[in-house]
């Protein structure tokens, strides 16, 4: 089925400013931590916040120690000060959207007008607002209102940041059009404005439109109501679970657009599962493939596979024969550790990857069991190669599977406040890099018992690359690895910053391989692996230009690299 999601689908800035504020507390675990009423509008959100300690307050009380997080909806200025008075350390996340709406109210609230409010009366950033107008204070839902409104002086007419514009535009020119002399702000978040549009424009593109978000959400509510009136079939859907799938697959074509609270990770969730339904006129083969295609990845064969082949183009890549036994080592090795590694991270691939959790629940017990095998096969090659071999290989097993078990001393975690080598902020980007060009390079050489610079220059070409790949992954994922404690390099330091990282490790690697090339380090054939690198820049570039869904296709993209290099260098050494 063809899926379009649309790019301004997801968090807004206001709410993932929000998130991130609460996570970075808790990071912190500086005493109790609690959001004055709900963070944001959606449950399963909420439910992780809980699940990392946040609790949500609904009454103040006389007395408070720990932190209290405002609301991204903001709240009326006495509920601050209330909350001050009874000792709480306040952290402000209200959307800075909100707050320019607050201070133009104060401002002319402090010059005696009234306040008209067009919004929905009960919405929790409508009450914030209304704290900073009051006494004078009017919220105008719909015409109905209007008509029992009375306006003695001068005023002014503000939105709901997440208002419709068009019901803004109508309702505002009505009570005008009532009561002259009425000054006007648009005070419509201009994400939310470009949201609403970009549904308007999508409907006309799909046959049917799946609206993801909170059923408390008033702006999710609303796209659905825009998508409805542009004549689209829509779908309205908290989890993946709501999804009638059977009505569903009576489309070809269907648009995924989401509210301002509905992170990343649910999108992709619904994104997966629609990819994965059979369209009113797909192709069987074509779906036959897919499904295949998802299970080869879901089951880590699909890399395992690229990174035996990896170990053989290593060789190719020093000017020497490759050896099939460095295939099954690589193989079976990366094929076990990938495998154990997520079935222990099970919770964040929950978040991230639907799929992965579906595939896990009905066959973790046989991919476990042949992981196990795959391990013991390689092992029982490494040996076969020496002492030395097999040791250092089942030293990288121990790591590989210790990486997310909790197997430091209480006494030492205390100090360093680690448990496990995952907790090591930013720590799996890097030992998966090394771990893969240890296999794939640096264990065939042992070998011959003697290390070269060629090999140490294929080393550092094979770890910046894997060290990319595995970024990227970890961007992809940043908001379900953030919600689930998972410190990765994104969470660590941003997304953006990350971002910048990558096209600055893809500039090092680019040189690197010129100048390895140019000088004999590696084979001539190496230089073709610049194809994969321009790939990975370009993919990269789209991504962050929202010009690629999240899915099997970007997956099989990021993950077909290896491949590519294993094709291109083959090839250029026949050739060149």
């Amino acid at each position: 089925m063809k899926v379009i999601l649309a790019k301004k689908a997801g968090f807004c800035m206001g709410v993932r400013r929000a998130v991130e504020a609460t996570m970075e507390t808790v990071h912190k675990r500086e005493g109790k931590i609690v959001t004055f009423g709900p963070l944001i509008h959606n449950p399963q959100v909420l439910n992780l916040l809980k699940a990392q300690g946040v609790d949500i307050l609904t009454e103040i009380p006389k007395k408070f120690s720990g932190t209290v997080i405002i609301r991204a909806h903001g709240v009326p200025p006495s509920h601050k000060q209330r909350l001050i008075a009874a000792g709480a350390d306040v952290k402000d996340a209200t959307c800075p959207r909100v707050m320019k709406v607050q201070a133009i109210i104060k401002k002319y609230r402090d010059q005696a007008y009234t306040t008209i409010i067009i919004g929905d009366k009960n919405h929790a950033e409508v009450v914030g607002l209304m704290g900073y107008a009051e006494p004078n204070v009017h919220v105008i839902s719909n015409e109905k209102d209007i008509e029992t409104l009375t306006i003695n002086g001068p005023y002014i007419i503000v939105s709901q940041t997440t208002q419709d514009e068009m019901a803004f535009n109508r309702l505002s020119r009505t009570i005008l059009e009532s009561f002259p002399g009425g000054k006007t702000f648009n005070t419509i978040c201009d994400s939310t404005h470009k949201r609403q549009e970009e549904v308007r424009n999508l409907s006309k593109k799909v046959q049917a439109m799946v609206v993801v978000g909170g059923r408390g959400s008033a702006n999710t509510q609303r796209l659905g109501q825009i998508a409805e009136e542009m004549g689209c079939h829509v779908f309205m859907a908290e989890t993946k679970e709501d999804l009638d799938l059977k009505e569903i697959s009576r489309f070809d074509s269907v648009g995924v657009t989401a509210g301002a609270s509905t992170p990343t990770w649910m999108i992709n969730r619904i994104v997966r599962v629609l990819e994965s339904c059979h369209g009113k006129n797909d192709n069987i083969f074509t779906f036959f493939f897919f499904s295949l295609l998802r299970s080869l990845m879901a089951s880590n064969l699909f890399i395992s596979l690229a990174g035996g082949l990896l170990a053989l183009i290593c060789s190719i890549l020093q000017n020497a024969t490759p050896d099939y036994r460095d295939f099954y080592i690589a193989f079976g090795y990366l094929f076990a550790i990938h495998n154990l590694n997520r079935y222990a991270d099970y919770q964040t691939k929950q978040l991230n990857d639907p799929h992965q959790e579906a595939f896990w629940k009905s066959y973790y017990l046989p991919i476990l069991v042949l992981s196990g095998l795959a391990l013991l096969v390689s092992l029982y090659l490494a040996m076969q190669d020496g002492m030395v071999q097999g040791t250092i290989l089942l030293c990288m097993s121990l790591l590989g599977t210790l990486y997310s078990v909790p197997f430091i001393p209480l006494v030492l975690a205390k100090i360093i406040k680690v448990r496990k080598l995952k907790e090591i902020p930013g720590s799996k980007t890097l030992f998966v890099a090394l771990a893969w060009s240890f296999i794939t390079v640096l264990f065939p050489a042992l070998d011959s018992n003697a290390f070269s610079s060629e090999n140490l220059a294929v080393f550092l070409v094979i770890t910046l690359f894997v060290f990319i790949r595995t970024m990227l992954f970890d961007v992809f994922d940043v908001q379900g690895d953030m919600i689930a404690g998972k410190e990765t390099l994104p969470v660590c330091i941003g997304e953006e910053k990350t971002i910048r990282l990558l096209y600055f490790s893809m500039a090092i690697l680019a040189t690197l391989l010129v100048v390895f090339t140019l000088t004999g380090l590696i084979a001539a054939s190496g230089i073709v692996i610049l194809v994969p690198v321009a790939s990975l820049l370009l993919l990269t570039r789209m991504y962050e230009k929202k010009k690629l869904v999240q899915g099997i296709r970007l997956e099989f993209w990021l993950e077909s690299h290896f491949y590519m290099i294993a094709a291109f260098v083959w090839f250029g050494s026949k050739f060149m």
